[in-house]
């Protein structure tokens, strides 16, 4: 979003940003916390989450370096409905509500891409809501590949589709809205009938994509 902004507007949001730093499982914020500053993830990743009301957490969003988190929330002085958590050692950027407002609010460029950003959240609310509300497993795991393949995915040598989100298998479940026993019998599955590779430290090779968009049908 910031690749547009005017050069002024670029040095003076540069003099007003903070950096912080997390380590894998710190909360960067909490559900209900004042929504007082937009955060920016430079490198690492952070998982979106809520707590359901039997104690499980779900996933309902991965950011990665580039993404941003509050900006929308600023805007209407809003608090946090979700909690954001460092999934991998994670360095963020954080640009206060006043600077928010004086600087940005008055760059029309900065304010076209809020407004293309927010149309992408719209169209993943709507890819979360359908992966959460399918009953098949199958469906599930394979919605939540898909998915990953359109926010972490990217290109072997060989050409095929690779997602490594620094997911656990037990949040790769909560992100499928599966436990982690069910969700790992499923990849194990795909793996046996040749739609994925299973990779080290918890990464997927797509090795038959069209197989896999067959079973999200």
């Amino acid at each position: 979003m910031f690749d547009e902004i005017s050069a002024e507007a670029r040095d003076s949001i540069s003099k007003e940003v903070n950096i912080k730093r997390y380590n894998k499982g710190d909360y960067i914020f909490k559900s209900d916390d004042p929504a007082s500053v937009m955060y920016i993830i430079k490198t690492g990743a952070m998982k979106i989450t809520m707590n359901l009301s039997d104690g499980r957490e779900q996933i309902l969003y991965i950011y990665k370096n580039g993404d941003f988190v509050g900006g929308l929330n600023l805007l209407t002085s809003d608090r946090y409905v979700y909690n954001g958590i460092a999934l991998i050692e994670t360095t963020v950027l954080t640009i206060n509500k006043a600077a928010f407002e004086k600087v940005l609010m008055n760059d029309n460029n900065f304010l076209k891409a809020m407004l293309v950003e927010s149309y992408s959240r719209i169209r993943k609310s709507e890819d979360l809501i359908d992966r959460l509300s399918v009953i098949n497993g199958d469906m599930k795991v394979a919605k939540g590949i898909i998915d990953l393949i359109k926010t972490h995915g990217s290109r072997s040598i060989n050409g095929n589709w690779i997602v490594n989100p620094n997911l656990t298998r037990s949040e790769m479940g909560s992100f499928t809205g599966l436990a982690r026993e069910t969700l790992t019998r499923k990849l194990a599955y795909f793996q046996d009938i040749g739609l994925i590779k299973l990779l080290p430290k918890g990464g997927i090779e797509i090795l038959n994509l069209d197989g896999l968009l067959a079973l999200t049908i």
